[in-house]
């Protein structure tokens, strides 16, 4: 029985574009369900410095392994609190936990991301062809509303502004 590796070179991937989500991050799929052969993809993102991903929570699994930099992750199971996730170590959230991310540093943080073909689905829906010549501004209000809406058509969980608030993101 032989096995083949199937490999693709970036150029014949055009879903390997850097894309945009709301909240600032950038993506960038490295492997589709489709190329994967199976229910889970592999993804790059990187927080620019500044940058926060909101307070929220899915059933999808997701786990993060930090390449570059050094990002602050939040987790409510557990004691919930902040802690800093540096190059080299992995971050795994369970479904259903409530977690953030930002970025405090002043230099950009680089992960690789395991997840489930949904959160490929929902990130490909969100996320906006980004040009690498142009810097990522900070989210519109109206951009921050169509993540929110479509959050709630996956059935994903968006915290208010007031509960962003309290573990000390001021966003929304």
């Amino acid at each position: 029985m032989s096995t083949q590796l199937a490999t693709r070179k970036t150029e014949e991937r055009s879903h390997h574009l850097q894309r945009l989500t709301a909240d600032g991050t950038l993506v960038e799929f490295l492997a589709s369900p489709d190329e994967a052969g199976t229910d889970i993809c592999l993804i790059r993102g990187t927080i620019p410095p500044g940058v926060a991903v909101p307070l929220h929570s899915h059933p999808d699994v997701e786990l993060f392994y930090v390449l570059e930099g050094a990002v602050e992750a939040f987790q409510s199971n557990g004691s919930p609190r902040w802690k800093t996730v540096g190059a080299g170590a992995v971050a795994a959230i369970a479904g259903n936990v409530k977690h953030a991310w930002r970025n405090s540093s002043p230099r950009p943080v680089t992960m690789v991301i395991v997840t489930t073909a949904k959160m490929y689905r929902f990130f490909h829906e969100v996320a906006k062809p980004f040009a690498a010549d142009h810097s990522a501004a900070p989210p519109t209000p109206g951009e921050m509303q169509e993540l929110f809406r479509a959050a709630v058509r996956y059935g994903y969980w968006m915290g208010s502004p007031e509960e962003n608030r309290a573990i000390g993101l001021n966003i929304g």
